[in-house]
């Protein structure tokens, strides 16, 4: 350049990004804070349906769990008791010698939802499929 030329001003670099910078700096514009708030819903949908995934899959672990023990209830049959019946005695008599009594006396009690083991004549009772 020659001396009686003139340079256009520039700005000078720090000047140009300034508000780049501003807006970096924590006074962002309302797109930028429109965009976090996207990004935040985004995140709380992603970590909600994840809590729903896992709550899905232990119900139905525990349901696949306990589908043999419900099983058993159903699979039995009617029995009618007689006066001077004990749960310990249609044990004995209902079912095999290879049984356990106190485990048959146990299913009959939870196949019923009987608290004790008080029988009174006429009561239907399930007596529920038991394997050896």
């Amino acid at each position: 350049m020659s001396t009686g030329e003139t340079r256009p001003l520039r700005a000078a670099p720090a000047a140009r990004g300034y508000r780049v910078a501003a807006a970096r700096a924590g006074r962002p514009g309302a797109r930028v804070r429109r965009e976090r708030r996207a990004r935040r819903a985004a995140g709380i949908l992603r970590f909600a349906v994840f809590l729903l995934l896992v709550f899905l899959a232990v119900w139905a672990g525990v349901k696949v769990a306990n589908a043999t023990v419900e099983s058993d209830v159903f699979d039995g049959r009617a029995y009618e008791v007689q006066r001077g019946d004990t749960l310990w005695q249609i044990a004995v008599e209902q079912y095999d010698a290879g049984l356990d009594p106190r485990a048959v006396v146990y299913a009959i009690r939870e196949a019923n939802g009987l608290d004790g083991a008080l029988l009174q004549p006429g009561q239907e009772l399930t007596l529920p499929y038991l394997e050896e």
